[in-house]
């Protein structure tokens, strides 16, 4: 029976949850499976006698929803954004379109109809910000890893803000018609536009001016009055009230005190989120999720194993290397909060099965559980994977990380921006040409196939057969400067990290140059390549969009394993010019000549262990070094003897100078690891 108290119902939510909170944070798992439990203790399925109003309760849960994501903009700044995009908005491009694509297909093969796909596909997409950090405050990983999961999560949660208002359309009726969701985002763009223009004329002077009253009062009640105000706009407007919170934190961090109004509300923020995930424990019936917890368990598997190999896959291409690109798939290896919202909507507005509320919130509480124990066993299982690499591959991979870290910092690189905006914008454009032509052709084939029968006489299926003929006559111009885009962004990169080869080194030079450019060609291809199966998914049979996508990489694909052979014997000769150059004593002063023997090897230095080095009497093996810090070691010099190719068996001693090649994070990462024997404290790996 309901309790009539307001008191009374939040005294239970937050009182067990407080207990269960507790339970599972001494457990070392998230907090967040702790409330969830606490939901189904007092919600209306499990006969304990304690129960809440769930009415009650879900509408105060809603406050949790816009407390939250009124803090998710407080972190979204314009420039954060410029921040993250070059270190994670391949990897989140590549993890969302190809989640959401998976989503859609594994939506049809548990028989849901189109729209359900979608809402799963937007559910499974988005990881949780939430179970991340506080796992990360359990497991801490390097601070490498650390910021670039961070950033993949910071487009994850603007993204989700689009979904969550494209879902809500759909839910009110347009279904899945390109008309009327070409007007719900026109109508979203125009009133973002608006909201955000005029916002950003007004609040970030008032947040300034409000900070500069040195009152935490009055600085908490304007940011909880914005947040609750703009959300009732957006409410009014038919938007939901969580993207009118998301855009008052947005407005809010431009005033450039985000960190200050977050501190503020945190305590709010945290208490309200906590009777958020109750809520949705309420509302899971306990039997229904053990009637599909084979698809629950499905979709947690699918989860789990889709955005290690997305993620591991885009960060790879992206140039992160294979530790951080590993840790990173396993950390985001879960479904979020936005995932209920999402699919919550699709529930309550009758458009989804009820029962797959249950799955996924099932699903999410089985990959919160997988993603301590996966991030707990990331070293070592990153390390094995490391070692059983190829060496020659291990090497490539370092290089590579090496010239995509030289192209995102700049060092020493012209960069022909003008050049590049205008290919991404072709890129973008063809692809959403590709995109809206198969969608439009997709709607209109049964009337065309209808009227050809009728006014030709053609059998349905030489109708068929005819109309995507016609359709991809139509496509092929733009399917084809789709690729020309990516192949000409690819060597626009490639360009500009080798611009000329020194004397005597134009062979490593056209090599790695090549490499280069077709690995960044895949990952602009599968990027774009999964942003389109992801918007068609709905309107073609499933596994259509993979076997289009796989034939475009497959060329590329082939190309840069290729190319990896006479990298690598490239490699191999300018190593063997390097063993007696790095027995030299005056290796400081070489420093140029040592860049330009490296040519085409990266951010190459020479770590001579000098007195004390704790890297002395101790070999590569045992020291780990390139599956803790992502740097290569390409030559030894003994002052004694030469080592041309290292093993990793080889004893390293006092006196040995070692030619280290990676990105510039990594070799700093040796090089304290080498000469101190610990990482720098900020970017040391996590102890588990």
């Amino acid at each position: 029976m309901p309790h009539a108290s307001l008191v009374t119902d939040l005294a239970l939510v937050l009182g067990v949850a407080a207990v269960t909170g507790t339970v599972f944070r001494a457990l070392r798992q998230p907090p967040i499976l702790g409330y969830l439990l606490a939901g189904l203790i007092v919600g209306p399925y499990i006969p304990i006698p304690l129960f809440a109003d769930v009415h009650r309760v879900h509408e105060l849960s809603e406050s949790g929803v816009v407390l939250v994501m009124f803090a998710v903009g407080l972190e979204f700044s314009l420039g954060r954004v410029a921040t993250v995009l070059p270190l994670a908005g391949v990897t989140a491009a590549i993890q969302i379109g190809g989640m959401f694509w998976a989503g859609n297909v594994l939506g049809a093969a548990l028989g849901l109809p189109p729209v359900g796909g979608v809402f799963l596909g937007a559910s499974v997409a988005i990881s949780s910000t939430m179970v991340v950090t506080k796992v990360f405050e359990l497991h801490r990983p390097p601070a490498d890893v650390r910021s670039m999961v961070l950033g993949v999560l910071v487009l994850q949660d603007l993204v989700a803000v689009v979904l969550i208002a494209v879902v809500t359309a759909v839910a009110e009726g347009s279904g899945l018609a390109p008309s009327a969701l070409a007007s719900t985002l026109g109508r979203l763009l125009g009133v973002l536009a608006a909201a955000t223009g005029l916002g950003l004329w007004v609040v970030p002077r008032l947040a300034r001016r409000i900070a500069r009253l040195q009152s935490a009062e009055v600085s908490t009640v304007f940011a909880l009055g914005l947040c609750f105000s703009l959300a009732a706009v957006m409410e009014h407007l038919g938007y939901s009230p969580a993207l009118g919170a998301f855009l008052a934190g947005m407005l809010v961090a431009e005033s450039g005190l985000g960190p200050r109004f977050e501190h503020l509300v945190a305590p709010l923020r945290d208490a309200f989120a906590a009777v958020f995930f109750v809520s949705v424990g309420m509302t899971v019936d306990p039997l229904a999720a053990v009637d599909h917890v084979g698809t629950a368990v499905i979709v947690a598997v699918a989860v789990v194993v889709l955005q290690l190999l997305l993620v591991t896959g885009a960060g790879l291409l992206s140039g992160l290397g294979l530790r951080r690109a590993g840790h990173a798939g396993l950390a985001l290896g879960q479904i979020g909060e936005f995932g209920f919202i999402i699919m919550g909507i699709g529930v309550t507005a009758g458009v989804v099965p009820s029962h797959m509320f249950a799955v996924v919130v099932a699903a999410a509480v089985l990959t919160a559980f997988s993603t301590p124990l996966a991030l707990r066993v990331a070293p070592r299982l990153l390390a094995t994977a490391d070692r059983r690499l190829p060496a020659r591959l291990r090497a490539n991979l370092s290089l590579y990380s090496a010239w995509v870290d030289a192209l995102r910092q700049g060092d020493g690189v012209s960069e022909p921006r003008r050049l590049v905006r205008r290919t991404l914008t072709v890129l973008v454009l063809d692809a959403m040409a590709v995109a809206g032509l198969v969608i439009a052709a997709s709607l209109g084939l049964r009337p065309a196939t209808a009227f050809l029968g009728e006014r030709a006489g053609l059998d349905p299926t030489i109708a068929t057969a005819a109309f995507v003929a016609v359709l991809a006559i139509v496509v092929f111009p733009f399917a084809r400067g789709l690729l020309r885009a990516a192949r000409r962004l690819g060597g626009q990169f490639g360009q500009a990290v080798f611009p000329d080869a020194p004397k005597g080194r134009a062979d490593l030079t056209t090599t790695s140059r090549r490499a280069m450019s077709i690995g960044l060609q895949l990952a602009a291809l599968l990027a774009t390549g999964l942003f389109v199966a992801a918007l068609t998914q709905p309107f073609v049979p499933p596994g259509v969009g993979l076997l289009v996508l796989g034939a475009a990489l497959l060329p590329s694909a082939l190309s840069l394993w290729r190319s990896g052979g006479p990298l690598g014997e490239h490699v191999h000769s300018a190593t063997l010019a390097l063993v007696q150059f790095l027995r030299r004593d005056d290796l400081e002063s070489q420093e140029p000549e040592l860049h330009d023997l490296l040519h085409g090897l990266g951010d190459a230095t020479a770590i001579r262990l000098g007195p004390g080095a704790a890297a002395a009497g101790r070999t590569l093996a045992q020291l780990d070094l390139r599956a803790v810090t992502g740097a290569t070691v390409l030559a030894i010099a003994h002052p004694d003897s030469d080592v041309t190719a290292p093993t990793g068996r080889e004893v390293l001693r006092e006196g040995d100078v070692l030619a280290v090649a990676g990105p510039h994070e990594a070799v700093e990462l040796a090089r304290a690891l080498l000469l101190r024997g610990a990482p720098m404290e900020d970017d040391a790996p996590p102890s588990a």
